[in-house]
């Protein structure tokens, strides 16, 4: 049974239809994975609750379910199954249980299962195409469940098991996905067999994590868009951004923790939002880049997340301790001054340096205290408050960062960066033709604190490598160093189009250059698609580059736990309201009002005008009712209201739109 639907004001209506339009457009346009409504039910045939009569209204109608998309329940629940089957199947070595993509994010792995009828040791063998067997050996055990990382793409995989009493079995997986791009082009290759050291690179402009191997070949990547910064973690995962919208266009809600299976371990939410990078301190914590809340910049935020609990312990706002030094550094509405894009943790000065990619320098500011110790940039872009700070730089060949990334202090006290060669300072848009002589470095410097001087010990790059944004030098396993351009314009660019700019041209690869610990090049791909960052690792010894470096010989079976939503502030209030209150709704408009919800996160998805005021109710059957303000008139929407605070249950979504009640014909469900 319907309700008929009742008149609605032409400024609601306007509003009404403005927001759904643009809802659906943003679920289109962006590909959003969410269900946002998963097909229409009859809601009285499964609900089981106990039901008051008087709320009976809200079972007997039609109504959609909004599914609560829960990444972390829905893996666990697959890995349970999985062992599930695989002791009722009760696999040996001659018929082992095999599943490729076992945690569907992560296309080219596989799991396989198999049984001994004593403890001992196994040695897998991933085959090569070009003579470059992985070989891996995993633990003693009876009960074998083998993670199998570096699979190829649309190809049927050969990998070899051997048991330590010497039996073995071959077998083929096949894999029928491959990344959405292309494999790199090999410039120059010294390496033979890396047996599973990759080039691990992300990117919000093509396919968002990606390894390649040194033939160029996609080793492994994943189909949901964990993009910007990674950080290899001492546990052997990767912290990668979190594929949720940030409070604002170039932040994420948050970081990620996962394997290379792709199973989620832990999602951090950032009340800022995640910006560039991130890093681990030795005691598990995370520095993470942000912006703050209500603080009028953005990307010059910096906060350490407990590593357990997800609540900010430390934070630092460079906006505030620069203004200490010069109130009047800043021109008013300057938002994106900072723009910090890397952070690295100096334990033997006990400071954090920070690439400001907007100063065109790099800062050193004390961890206890945040003072600034030290900025290597040029003086014209600091007021003369700074003099005492700056870094200057001597001799014929000194260069100083502009536009920089990938900060990195080394072991004897040298800084490291990406130098992209390139004035952010005060941005505008310039054209690409003004661009054809600039040139990038990855650059290693020589600092004395003392005398605040610093020269340059060692460069590469050049035009042929300028990078207008992005980019990386990182530091990898026995001395060897990864450069990349990642945002480097490809000889297709028209440097004379006047409608070329920095902003406007799409013809952009990335070159990917290994240096052994000689400064020999032994291996040079070129990408086509842009990198972000790059760092080479082994993809089953990712701890061999974390900041406290391990080497593991012996692979463990693969085991994990429910992954954990960690968020650093209180769930939204609520009003409980009467029963009365409550029924009040039930003669509502009937309104399809587009909204989504995951790990307990509720969201509008489209706009609505300044002066509107939109407040949510959950109504459940059994006569409970809760209301949240979503919007006050005069304020901006919340990017989302967390129900965590909500028993756990069915609930019928109400909105009320400057005070008319409409039922958006949907309910959610609680866990």
């Amino acid at each position: 049974m319907k309700k008929e639907k009742n008149r609605v004001n032409k400024k609601q209506k306007l509003y009404i239809i403005i927001a759904s339009s643009l809802a659906i457009i943003v679920i289109v346009t962006s590909g959003i994975l969410w269900l946002v409504q998963s097909g229409k039910i009859n809601a009285n045939k499964d609900y089981k609750e106990p039901l008051n009569k008087n709320f009976s209204f809200l079972v007997e109608n039609e109504s959609i379910e909004l599914k609560n998309d829960n990444i972390f329940t829905g893996q666990y629940e697959i890995y349970q199954k999985l062992l599930k089957e695989f002791k009722n199947k009760k696999s040996t070595l001659s018929d082992p249980y095999v599943v490729t993509n076992p945690f569907l994010i992560s296309p080219q792995t596989a799991l396989i299962m198999f049984n001994t009828t004593k403890k001992e040791k196994v040695t897998v063998t991933i085959k090569g195409k070009h003579n470059d067997d992985l070989t891996v050996n995993f633990e003693s055990s009876k009960e074998h469940i083998l993670p199998i990382y570096g699979l190829y793409g649309k190809y049927t995989n050969k990998v070899i098991l051997t048991t330590e009493s010497g039996e073995k079995k071959e077998i083929d997986i096949k894999i029928d996905d491959f990344a959405p791009t292309e494999n790199a082009e090999v410039l120059e290759n010294k390496i033979e067999n890396s047996n599973g050291e990759f080039y691990f690179g992300t990117s919000s402009l093509g396919t968002g994590n990606i390894a390649l191997d040194n033939y160029g070949e996609i080793r492994w990547w994943l189909n949901i868009g964990y993009t910007k910064g990674m950080t290899m973690l001492q546990n052997g995962h990767i912290l990668l951004s979190n594929a949720d919208n940030g409070p604002d266009l170039t932040s994420t809600s948050g970081v990620v923790e996962l394997d290379m299976l792709g199973y989620v371990h832990k999602n951090y939410e950032i009340e800022g939002g995640y910006h560039h990078d991130g890093y681990e301190l030795e005691n598990g914590n995370l520095i993470i880049l942000t912006s703050k809340r209500g603080g009028g910049s953005l990307a010059d935020y910096v906060v350490e997340v407990d590593r357990n609990t997800g609540k900010v312990v430390k934070d630092w706002s460079l906006k505030d301790i620069a203004l200490k030094v010069d109130p009047d550094l800043l021109e008013p509405g300057e938002i994106t001054w900072g723009w910090i894009n890397s952070v690295f943790y100096d334990k033997n000065t006990d400071s954090l340096i920070l690439s400001l990619r907007n100063q065109n320098s790099v800062v050193a500011i004390d961890y206890q205290t945040g003072n600034i110790k030290w900025i290597l940039g040029e003086e014209k872009y600091w007021s003369s408050k700074f003099k005492d700070y700056l870094i200057k730089g001597i001799g014929d060949d000194f260069i100083y960062p502009q536009g920089q990334h990938s900060v990195n202090i080394l072991s004897d006290g040298r800084l490291s960066i990406f130098n992209n060669g390139y004035n952010a300072y005060k941005e505008e848009t310039v054209s690409c033709k003004s661009l054809k002589n600039n040139a990038s470095y990855a650059m290693v410097y020589s600092l004395d604190l003392n005398n605040k001087t610093a020269k340059v010990d060692w460069k590469f790059g050049g035009k042929e490598y300028f990078s207008y944004a992005l980019s990386s030098f990182t530091y990898s396993t026995n001395g060897h160093r990864v450069f990349n351009s990642g945002w480097h314009f490809t000889d297709k660019v028209n440097y004379e189009d006047p409608a070329c700019t920095q902003f406007s041209n799409d013809k952009y690869d990335a070159y990917i250059i290994d240096f052994d610990e000689n400064n020999n090049i032994v291996n040079k791909l070129k990408s086509p698609e842009s990198k972000f960052e790059v760092v080479k690792a082994n993809i089953y010894n990712l701890e061999s580059v974390s900041v406290k470096p391990k080497t593991i010989n012996v692979v463990s079976n693969y085991k994990t736990e429910l992954g954990k939503y960690l968020i650093p502030y209180e769930p939204d209030k609520y009003e409980e309201l009467s029963e009365s209150e409550a029924l009040e709704f039930k003669n509502s408009i009937n309104q399809e009002i587009v909204f989504e919800i995951h790990n307990n996160k509720f969201s509008f998805v489209g706009y609505y005008p300044k002066d509107t005021s939109v407040n949510v109710t959950f109504i459940s059957p059994r006569g409970k009712a809760y209301k949240y303000v979503l919007k006050e008139s005069g304020q901006d929407i919340k990017d989302f209201i967390n129900l965590s605070k909500l028993k756990s249950g069915r609930y019928y979504v109400f909105a009320e739109i400057d005070g008319e009640k409409y039922n958006i014909g949907n309910y959610i469900d609680i866990q």
